[in-house]
């Protein structure tokens, strides 16, 4: 879904307060992320191959249950952030010739930073009534079962979803993301967890308890930053 880009300006060296985000899903109605994992990383490109996280937006969760957040930077991280100089000059009507073209260098090659807001979170999936032994497949160890799972309505799983399985009482299962393996799906009541190349999850001991959750991720917010630069870098202490 295509999201509106929050474009922000921040000046070098200066505390930055002045995102706050009303987060609704769907449009117009206020979204609980309570039970969510909120991460704003500032980021220069992306490819992953050169995409290493530049900084994080600090996040004040003011009312999750009503989807207000404030996202924040501190001066430490402004005066760490690269500057577009050229924004410093524009702001003061002045332009950049002379002396101040080689003294005045911009110190962020890419001009403006790319940041989102994301959501790491879980959901409720479906009541485990049975985990059992599974079809056989090979693995450096010989041969081994499959971890079989049947629950007690319709899953409405997918191959390639990612799930989460607690309340088995079975260490093996409980807190475990299950997220690298794909599921082989045998009816709309059974599944089976297919084994990564190492070999796991292989069947060791059963439940007839649990829950699975599906493992989701969604982005709330997506923007550009720009850092403008100051002239002072004095500091004063306030002790």
């Amino acid at each position: 879904m295509a999201l509106t880009s929050s474009n922000v300006t921040v000046r070098e060296g200066d505390s930055f307060e002045e995102l706050f985000i009303n987060i609704e899903k769907p449009w117009g109605t206020p979204y609980d992320y309570s039970s969510s994992v909120l991460v704003a990383d500032i980021r220069r490109f992306f490819n992953a191959a050169t995409n290493a996280a530049v900084d994080s937006f600090g996040i004040n969760e003011l009312d999750p249950a009503q989807g207000k957040v404030q996202l924040k930077l501190s001066s430490r991280q402004t005066e760490a952030l690269g500057r577009n100089v050229q924004l410093g000059y524009n702001e003061r009507g002045v332009e950049q010739t002379g002396l101040s073209a080689g003294t005045d260098i911009t110190d962020e090659p890419q001009g403006k930073f790319l940041w989102d807001l994301r959501e790491y979170y879980t959901e409720t999936q479906a009541t485990i009534s049975l985990i059992e032994a599974g079809s056989t497949f090979q693995s450096t160890g010989g041969a081994q079962q499959r971890v079989k799972i049947t629950t007690t309505a319709p899953h409405g799983l997918t191959e390639k979803d990612q799930i989460l399985i607690t309340g088995t009482g079975n260490a093996a299962f409980d807190g475990v993301d299950f997220y690298a393996n794909e599921l082989a799906i045998l009816s709309r009541t059974q599944f089976e967890l297919v084994p990564s190349s190492n070999g796991t999850p292989a069947f060791t001991t059963g439940a007839s308890s649990g829950t699975i959750s599906l493992y989701k991720e969604d982005t709330l917010a997506i923007g550009t930053l720009e850092v403008i630069p100051r002239i002072s870098r004095d500091s004063v202490s306030l002790s």
